[in-house]
């Protein structure tokens, strides 16, 4: 059982939301961070039996219950195991209201702050790079919003994407560096300044509606659309190699999640890695591609065959 994974969740659920959300609360009473009254979860009449402290999350029912955490509480409330205690959490973790990291400044530190770009820009989905070298569509290119431009000096000599929150609210582009110097010099990508990939999974927003299927995780946005071009559009990205306490709510909504990051040490180290965090909360599979492939590497049909081994599709 993964303790970091959930003391992430701990650290989004309090112990009482929890008992919010199962209707425990309306027989105690509160003094400071301490709840106090008869125990709500065997029904007892004492009016000291039950003690709940707030800000340690730690609860105790002195008569017949026990103790713990909240994820004891969890598995008390619903008789369950650590891993579905872990997706009650989860689910309570993604239906706590929260703003949507388009909505305000994302704060990184004292002077630094991400400040979304909402306007749509105009892109030329017609490029070697996409067509030639990714096999996206110019029809999957108009449907994710990805082409280049000569409006905005930050995505010149770039194939740019257009990036959005969890929840469907813009963000602004990104930009896929084409010269090889540049490439040398700066790395393949060019995101905006203090972009808050933490909250971010690429495609989650057109997604979500296919989530019931099971979610295919990829590392980049061309990996995403050629998957979505072969049939499955409950494909996200993870912009890189790294998962996150908002990317781990959303996942583990899912009732399966198959990996299929690239064929290199980076993506090899972080499929372990990935599928050890997610593996509490949901079922993963993980799909290792021939040395130095990347999804978008393969055919429709290649992705197809792939795909039809794992319960991810429709």
């Amino acid at each position: 059982m993964n303790q970091y994974s959930f003391h992430l969740l701990k650290e989004r659920v309090s112990i009482e939301r929890v008992l919010a959300a199962h209707g425990l609360l309306s027989r105690l009473s509160r003094k400071n961070d301490r709840l106090t009254g008869p125990c709500p979860l065997h029904g007892g009449d004492n009016p000291t039996a039950f003690r709940v402290h707030l800000q340690k999350g730690l609860w105790r029912c002195f008569t017949a219950c026990g103790g713990g955490d909240t994820v004891d509480l969890v598995r008390r409330i619903h008789g369950c195991s650590h891993a579905q205690a872990a997706r009650h959490l989860s689910r309570l973790a993604e239906d706590s209201p929260a703003k949507p990291a388009s909505l305000a400044p994302i704060s990184h530190g004292r002077s630094s702050f991400f400040r979304p770009f909402t306007r749509s820009l105009s892109l030329n989905p017609r490029t070697p790079f996409l067509q030639d070298i990714k096999r996206i569509s110019v029809h999957t290119a108009l449907h994710f919003e990805a082409g280049t431009t000569q409006s905005s000096p930050f995505l010149k000599n770039t194939v740019a994407v257009r990036l959005h929150d969890m929840v469907g609210n813009p963000l602004g582009y990104c930009g896929r560096l084409l010269l090889p110097d540049h490439i040398n010099r700066f790395g393949k990508w060019r995101f905006p300044k203090y972009f808050p990939k933490a909250h971010v999974l690429y495609n989650a927003h057109r997604a979500r509606q296919f989530r019931g299927w099971g979610i295919i995780v990829v590392e980049c946005p061309w990996a995403a659309m050629r998957i979505s071009q072969a049939g499955f559009p409950n494909t996200v990205a993870l912009l890189g190699t790294q998962l996150f306490e908002d990317q781990i709510a959303w996942l583990s909504r899912a009732p399966t999640v198959l990996l299929m990051l690239d064929a290199d040490p980076p993506g090899r180290e972080a499929s372990l890695r990935i599928a050890t965090l997610l593996k509490p909360f949901t079922t993963v599979y993980t799909h290792h591609l021939e040395q130095g492939i990347e999804p978008e590497d393969l055919s429709d049909q290649a992705l197809n065959r792939i795909i039809a081994n794992y319960p991810v599709s429709f």
